[in-house]
């Protein structure tokens, strides 16, 4: 990305200052929602002047496209973790884990996805980054489910994939609206007996 090409050339204080700018955005904008983040809650939550704002970031569109870009990066680093896995089946337990770990699905996180998700079919730039990132989590899964299913057998693998995320998003999107009636470890073994009913032939592997 071009901030990260950019990253390098800051100091260590102007990387602290923007990662502490981010962090304001993300509950600025749980809070608020894109429509009510400004320049000055943000600069107010991250304990730094408008004009620092300005400086590192531009404007209000600057700070907010870079903020969706560092949490998708965040979360591409964490799944691709899973991946490292020599077992299919293995890769697509940790890629479950993983949209169900602290980092990813906290409170703050989950709003801060749904509000870019709302503003992406309006905002041409929000919907080129979030496609490209859904592009290469989808593959991963997809990957993932073709090389069980040929080891093992079992229902078409694109279909397995998007049972699989489809599921996870419909628990993403309970959460956040209901506020987490079920806690991360609930959520995750939801996920799991929703992928044995899937792969019933796998089902006593975890």
């Amino acid at each position: 990305m071009a901030q990260q090409a950019e990253s390098q050339k800051v100091s260590p204080t102007s990387s602290r200052t923007q990662a502490r700018v981010i962090e304001a955005v993300v509950e600025v904008v749980a809070r608020h929602g894109i429509s009510g983040t400004t320049l000055a809650n943000v600069s107010a939550a991250a304990g730094v002047s408008q004009g620092v704002l300005v400086f590192h970031f531009k404007n209000k569109e600057g700070l907010l496209t870079e903020t969706l870009s560092r949490m998708l990066q965040e979360y591409e680093e964490a799944w691709s973790l899973a991946m490292a896995s020599p077992d299919p089946l293995e890769r697509i337990l940790g890629l479950i884990r993983t949209d169900f770990s602290p980092a990813i699905c906290s409170p703050t996180k989950l709003a801060l996805w749904f509000s870019f998700w709302g503003e992406a079919g309006a905002q041409p730039l929000y919907s080129k980054i979030c496609v490209k990132a859904t592009v290469a989590r989808y593959e991963a899964m997809l990957s993932s489910c073709r090389a069980l299913i040929d080891i093992s057998g079992g229902p078409d693998p694109e279909l397995l994939t998007k049972s699989i995320d489809g599921f996870s998003d419909g628990l993403w999107l309970q959460m956040h609206l209901q506020g987490f009636p079920i806690t991360l470890s609930e959520a995750t073994e939801s996920a799991f007996a929703h992928l044995r009913l899937l792969l019933p032939h796998h089902a006593a592997q975890f």
